[in-house]
């Protein structure tokens, strides 16, 4: 095993900790709300759930195979698949979300979602491609945007639950 996975141990437990909890919660929220998340009008929330649970749930499979003892460049390969494949349900709920179905939402924050999303895949991609090389450093960039995920996660899951309450409710005015 790569000595520098190694030093990376604890910081990659706890990534899977945390993305396995939230993934849990998300869960739960996802499932009180059921009826207002499958109404067909309910389009863009049903995208932006979907995204927050591929976030989770790719931060969990990052966390899972830097644990696993193996080479840098073994790391890079399984990551970069692994990016790879994420990309096209994200992509799916990006040309889902962005459609305008008139629930009435500010539109910009759904825009910023989306944007920041693939922001983040460009960055991953290129962390990838450096571990695959062999370049411990990559393991910075990947550890910071994986933080960064978590938190862009939690932010929208917090978005999603007030977009849902306000559908619930019919004040539509976010």
């Amino acid at each position: 095993m790569s000595e520098d996975l190694v030093a990376w141990h604890d910081f990659n437990l706890s990534l899977v900790t945390a993305s396995a909890a939230l993934l849990g919660l998300l869960f739960v929220a996802l499932s009180i709300h059921v009826r207002t998340l499958s109404a067909t009008r309910n389009a863009e929330l049903r995208a932006i759930a979907r995204t927050i649970f591929l976030g989770y749930l790719v931060s969990l499979g990052f966390g899972f195979v830097l644990l696993m003892p193996q080479t840098l460049a073994a790391a890079g390969a399984e990551l970069l698949a692994l990016t790879a494949l994420s990309i096209v349900p994200f992509t799916a709920a990006a040309r889902a979300g962005l459609r305008p179905v008139g629930i009435g939402f500010d539109r910009r924050v759904t825009v910023v979602q989306f944007v920041a999303g693939f922001l983040l895949f460009a960055v991953v991609l290129s962390a990838d491609l450096v571990l695959l090389a062999g370049d411990a450093r990559a393991l910075f960039g990947l550890g910071a945007v994986a933080v960064m995920s978590l938190l862009w996660g939690l932010f929208n899951t917090y978005e999603l639950i007030f977009r849902v309450q306000s559908v619930e409710r019919g004040h539509a005015d976010l």
